[in-house]
């Protein structure tokens, strides 16, 4: 009775032991590398490229010789008038029993099937496409990972940015209540201080869990052990590089985006099926050969050969061909539609990407300045402050002013690694572009 628990345990032990442990500090090459080496998504899809390859080989194998080997040893009887042959005397026509051996080498070939060179074709772009859509799949986990890593990035870096402003309000609260005790300010402003750091300590505690979080869904995205013990300090994940040619960088990415030629080798496939089943209509040539030894047993037997050529030429299927044909249009039309439909949403994505980074880069921009523009405002206030020549409320809503700016400059960072990455899928480069 303790014998199964036991083995689900040692199950469970051995496929956590499977898991790789990510380092302490995990780069996002790291993690690429990871992602690309145990992502279940990719290996699905590998798994669809083996079926076509076996798919192909089959559709293959019609074209070449058939050989195989064939032997038998038997004891019978036969009633001559039961195959039809009459005896001019009574008698009830049993021979036997005898002995009866044939072992023999068959070959069979077919020399000309227009239909079959076609269908192993259909087999091998359908095989090429499948190809493709394992590149496709890496760079949707490349990209998977990406964002995720970026999520992460920005997690921490409002989660530091709060510990410095959090230390911060905590010096303008000890310098209140100092100010206090001396009679240079009221109890009112260190009430007001004190809520402050209150006030950014829960908001710090909050951005400590979301990075946790983030950091837990990326080891989960990387099918690593499920673990938050490590960080995120790359910050190559944000990218860089200004905004390309909208039209030079929309033609690249047809050229190269993997799942818009596995559209293609799709719809290489569908006109080849058609073409396929148009040309059973046509005759095919075969040869078939044997040879070997017959007699009654392997010690008594002679050699016997036979070599046939044939020919085949349909003349009425009952209208099976004529279905398969309207069938394989229709499925020609679809392939033609999705091409047409992943050709659109490619030039969509150039264009969003492109826009997006633009937008992202002015928001840096922006956003960097007016938080520099907030920190010398909190230092002013601050000096004002201690001089006497203004209570504390001038500091504390310049501290909520430099926390906004802070929080708009990491929002703007992440929204612009995001759009970069964007970018890459659109092109068809996030694994290249990252895996550095």
């Amino acid at each position: 009775m303790t014998r199964f628990p036991v083995l689900l345990v040692l199950a469970a032990v051995s496929a956590t032991a499977e898991q790789p442990t990510l380092p302490s500090e995990l780069a996002l090459s790291q993690a690429l590398n990871l992602a690309l080496t145990n992502s279940s998504t990719i290996r699905t899809a590998m798994a669809r490229l083996d079926e076509a390859s076996g798919r192909s080989q089959q559709a293959k194998s019609p074209l070449l010789p058939q050989l195989s080997i064939g032997a038998r040893q038997a004891y019978q009887t036969i009633n001559l008038a039961g195959i039809g042959i009459a005896l001019p005397f009574e008698t009830t026509g049993a021979i036997g029993p005898f002995a009866s051996m044939d072992a023999r080498v068959f070959l069979s070939w077919e020399l000309l099937n227009i239909s079959q060179i076609r269908a192993n074709k259909t087999a091998h772009a359908r095989q090429d496409s499948s190809r493709l859509q394992v590149q496709n799949a890496r760079e949707l986990v490349a990209l998977s990972v990406v964002a995720t890593y970026l999520d992460a990035l920005r997690a921490k870096a409002t989660r530091d940015t709060l510990i410095l402003q959090t230390k911060l309000a905590t010096d303008l609260y000890n310098l209140t209540r100092d100010r206090a005790k001396q009679g240079a300010a009221s109890e009112l402003d260190a009430n007001r201080a004190s809520q402050q750091v209150n006030t950014l300590e829960q908001q710090r505690q909050e951005a400590e869990h979301s990075y946790v979080a983030a950091k837990l869904g990326l080891a989960n995205i990387l099918q690593a052990h499920v673990t938050s013990q490590f960080e995120v300090l790359d910050t190559a994940a944000y990218g860089d590089g200004g905004v390309p040619d909208p039209e030079s960088t929309r033609k690249m990415a047809i050229e190269t985006r993997a799942d818009y030629q596995s559209a293609q080798a799709n719809l290489r496939a569908a006109e080849l099926q058609v073409r396929s089943i148009k040309a059973t209509r046509l005759p095919s040539i075969g040869l078939s050969a044997d040879d070997g030894q017959s007699g009654n047993t392997p010690v008594h037997n002679v050699n016997t050969y036979r070599v046939m050529g044939s020919i085949n030429f349909p003349i009425y299927t009952g209208g099976r061909t004529r279905g398969e044909i309207a069938e394989a249009e229709g499925a020609l039309r679809e392939a033609e539609s999705m091409l047409e439909e992943n050709r659109s949403q490619i030039e969509t994505d150039v264009l969003k990407s492109i826009s997006g980074v633009e937008w992202a880069l002015k928001q840096v921009e922006t956003s960097a300045s007016n938080a520099k523009l907030s920190r010398e405002e909190v230092e002013f206030a601050r000096a004002r402050f201690a001089q006497g020549i203004a209570d504390n409320t001038e500091v504390v809503n310049a501290q909520d002013r430099l926390s906004k700016a802070d929080d708009s400059n990491i929002r703007a960072r992440y929204t612009l690694g995001l759009a970069r990455a964007n970018l890459a899928r659109a092109t068809g480069a996030v694994a290249k572009s990252y895996g550095k």
